[in-house]
């Protein structure tokens, strides 16, 4: 079995002291471990790990529950709260960001290592069930089935809410568990042009373009074009 890497954001020394020593009890390898929250980020993506263990308070401009919003964002690994506040407002707040479980200090072995698993089988659950790509047709998760969508028939992706996104055809409107730009990378289709920082259209179903309006006619719907995508999507079209 593959060696399961865990990172650590963590202030308090008795606290990431204890964190470590749970970490290695539980089998899990250590791959990073910052004290600061304005540093978490981009160390944590640097290090690439399994699952990240993210105290909720810690010093600088962000907290940990910014922090994990911003994983959020960027497609980044699960995070699992660790806390020593049980308040209600706190729990709420926490809530916001979705993060896969919460542990209180000082963690335990085994309630690290049961939060663990159960993130990382959520994860790979909702990577294989949500979005396969096979053949020019996308598979999309929708209630108890997995929907085929044709890429040629898709109109546009749009942003809906965090690390969601809105698949419209002419005939289906699906929501998947991805962001726009991981949608499309995972499309691998160079049919699709960003349009807006929440659209993505497929440029060969572009009927007119409406420059005072600024926006682009696909049927009946209207997408808005963006000004700082504006000269890209004019670039894209001229090789149609």
């Amino acid at each position: 079995m593959p060696e399961i890497n865990v990172f650590i954001v963590e202030d308090e020394l008795i606290h990431a002291e204890n964190t470590k020593l749970s970490v290695e009890e539980a089998g899990f390898g250590l791959c990073g471990e910052t004290d600061n929250a304005d540093d978490a980020l981009n160390a944590i993506l640097n290090a690439k790990p399994d699952v990240v263990l993210m105290d909720i308070s810690l010093p600088g401009k962000n907290n940990g529950i910014s922090v994990a919003r911003l994983l959020r964002e960027k497609n980044g690994p699960p995070v699992i709260f660790t806390t020593s506040f049980t308040d209600t407002e706190t729990i709420k707040e926490a809530a916001e960001a979705m993060p896969i479980s919460y542990l209180v200090k000082p963690v335990s072995t085994d309630n690290l290592r049961a939060a663990v698993t159960l993130a990382l089988n959520q994860t790979r659950s909702t990577s294989s069930e949500e979005l396969e790509v096979n053949d020019g047709a996308v598979f999309i998760k929708s209630g108890n089935r997995l929907q085929k969508i044709l890429i040629d028939d898709i109109l546009w992706i749009e942003a809906a809410g965090d690390n969601y996104c809105k698949v419209v055809t002419s005939n289906h409107q699906l929501v998947s568990r991805h962001t726009v730009k991981k949608m499309v990378e995972e499309l691998r289709s160079n049919a699709f042009v960003q349009t807006h920082r929440a659209y993505v259209v497929n440029k060969h179903k572009i009927d007119s373009i409406h420059e005072k309006e600024q926006v682009i006619q696909i049927a009946t719907d209207q997408i808005p074009v963006g000004r700082t995508f504006k000269e890209a999507l004019y670039q894209q079209l001229k090789k149609l």
